[in-house]
């Protein structure tokens, strides 16, 4: 599984030059969408103990402290709250919420 979400990251500070929509990340933006990525990858993989989300999130927030960094020079959208919820897999997270 981290190595699905290691792919995002990436992916997430690669769209930094591919970017078009109203704001820079925050750090608190480029945390919402890896905890989004998360939640669905959980998801996908069959884990459904909601004690195990916040525990991955976590985990992963440190571990990809440098691409969560980067991550603040993304443009997002201004709705991003909503397009994270709204998106059903992380290809729309990148294509619609984060490019």
């Amino acid at each position: 599984m981290t190595g699905r979400v290691a792919i995002w990251a990436f992916a997430l500070a690669a769209a930094t030059l591919a970017g078009c929509h109203r704001h820079v990340a925050t750090p608190a933006d480029c945390r919402a969408i890896l905890n989004r990525l998360v939640e669905m990858e959980l998801a996908e993989s069959g884990f459904r103990d909601p004690a195990l989300v916040p525990r991955w999130q976590d985990d992963l927030a440190r571990r990809f402290d440098d691409e969560l960094r980067r991550c603040r020079a993304v443009r997002v959208r201004d709705d991003l709250t909503a397009c994270l919820q709204s998106a059903q897999n992380p290809e729309q997270v990148a294509h619609r919420c984060v490019q």
